[in-house]
Parts: structure tokens; sequence; C-alpha cells
């Protein structure tokens, strides 16, 4: 996968998913004269205040503000307008009389990625290394028997980024359906084998059957390859309006300018890496 340099996105495709990588410190340094808080809702100022340590507040911020700004780009809708809703498990959503786009994120560290769609159901998950797990406790916890046989083959050297991967997949998964990880993980399987980097589930593993919104009983992922040392995982839906696996198009944030977050919107520009 092949990662873009770029500082605004481009107009979307219906078959593509567009994925951004953010580094928190160059999103918030390129704000102009902004304090990001006030880009931010009444409730998610009160989530941000309830957040006790520094680094986790900052990045939270960060992230919000980011999708926005990306919401923003792809919308045309100036930062401070953007209207986001939630589901019932927190899965954020653009409000429904703010236009089609479907949009899911996560934070890890220092960094944000953001996954974007005009037609698909997404979900997408980060772990940027080092980062030490409990591979045993998480090994019984979140894989299916299928999954442990397979990782059972992976040498004990790579077992905690191997298992930070699996994790990826499993909270990308579960963000998909909007149940996050709530659900049976390990009775979901995500993964064909061990050489390849995509696969196709069928929706197993809830509580309730109901929360099932996919068009179809099937679900599929691909482990993406990062710039940055870490772990990441996308889902998505096959709608059946569009059952072709979308083409996946990855961009780098770059910080070489200021933002505009007031009444103007932000313009479509890019411009490619050496």
């Amino acid at each position: 996968m092949t990662w873009i340099s770029a500082f605004r996105p481009m107009s979307i495709d219906p078959n593509e998913v567009h994925l951004w990588l953010v580094c928190a410190d160059d999103l918030l340094n390129s704000l102009q004269k902004a304090n990001p808080e006030e880009l931010l809702s009444g409730r998610e100022r009160e989530r941000a205040a309830r957040l006790l340590n520094a680094n986790r507040r900052t990045i939270y911020i960060a992230g919000r503000v980011g999708l926005k700004v990306l919401v923003s780009a792809y919308t045309g809708c100036p930062v401070r307008q953007v209207r986001l809703e939630h589901g019932a498990k927190g899965k954020p959503a653009l409000a429904r009389d703010s236009g089609q786009l479907n949009f899911n994120y996560s934070v890890s560290s220092n960094y944000a990625l953001y996954a974007f769609s005009k037609t698909r159901e997404l979900g997408i998950d980060l772990e940027v290394h080092p980062r030490k797990v409990h591979v045993q406790g998480l090994s019984r916890r979140i894989l299916s028997l299928y999954e442990r046989r397979q990782f059972s083959q992976i040498d004990s050297s790579r077992h905690n980024e191997a298992m930070l991967d699996f994790w990826t997949r499993k909270e990308a998964y579960g963000k998909l359906l909007g149940v996050g990880i709530l659900y049976s993980m390990n009775q979901t399987t995500l993964i064909e084998s061990l050489r390849s980097a995509c696969w196709e589930s069928k929706v197993t593993g809830l509580f309730d059957q109901t929360q099932n919104r996919m068009a179809n009983d099937s679900v599929y992922g691909i482990q993406v390859r990062l710039p940055i040392p870490g772990s990441a995982a996308l889902m998505y839906d096959a709608p059946r309006a569009n059952p072709l696996h979308p083409e996946l198009r990855a961009f780098r944030w770059t910080a070489d300018s200021s933002l505009e977050t007031g009444a103007e919107s932000l313009c479509a520009h890019h411009r490619h890496a050496d």
C-alpha cells in the first residue's frame, strides 16, 4: 500500500475507501489561531474534561478535530458547522441532513487513523507500536479456535506484534457493526491464512442479532500496512448495489500550512510525495 503525502482530500468516488493517517501534533499545530476545544460540541468537551490524563485528552481532542476537518473537506461544510450523531454504542456518523459520507476512526499514541466512504459501512482500528500485551490472556479471550491454530504457527519472537494485528481486526469488526467490543470475539474468525492480509467473515458473535445492520451476512477486512510502526485493520461491508471490493487510497497528513476553521470551507488540494 502506497501512502501519499497530502494536505487536503480530493473527491471520493463511490467505489473508493480513503484512509488518512494524521499525527496529532501536526494537526493541532496547523490550526489557524483556533483553540481546538472550540471546534468540539458540548458533549465532546464534557468527555474531554473527564479525561484526567493530559496525553489521552490531547489525542481525543485531536482525533475529533481531525475528523471534523476531513469531513469538512469531503462535504464542503465548514468545520464549525459539521454535526455528528452517535449510535447506541457511540459510533459516530454524519448527521442525516449533512450529506452522505460514512466514516470511522481510531486513535493510538500520537496518531489518528480515519477511513471514509460514500457507500460502505466502515470499521477501523489502530495500535501504534511499541505496546506490550498479555499474549496468552488475549489469545484465550479474543481468538477463535481456528485463529489460535494459525497463531501457533507464528514465531514466538513475533507474538506480541501479531497479537496486536489480531486485536485491531477484532476492534475494527466491532466498530463496523456498531457494537464496539461487546460481542463474542472468540466466536468470530477474522483470518483466512497467515499468508493473506485480506479476509471475508460471516457476521457472528453478536449478543443481539438485531444489531446487524449489514446489507448481507458477510463482511470483509484487510490488515493495513502503515508508514509508521504499528498495527491497523479496516473492515467494510459489500452493499448489494455495489458488491465489488473498494479501491483503497491511503494518505498521510502533511502540516505545511494553516487550516481554515471559520466560515470558509476547506478547498480540495493534493500534493504527492517525492
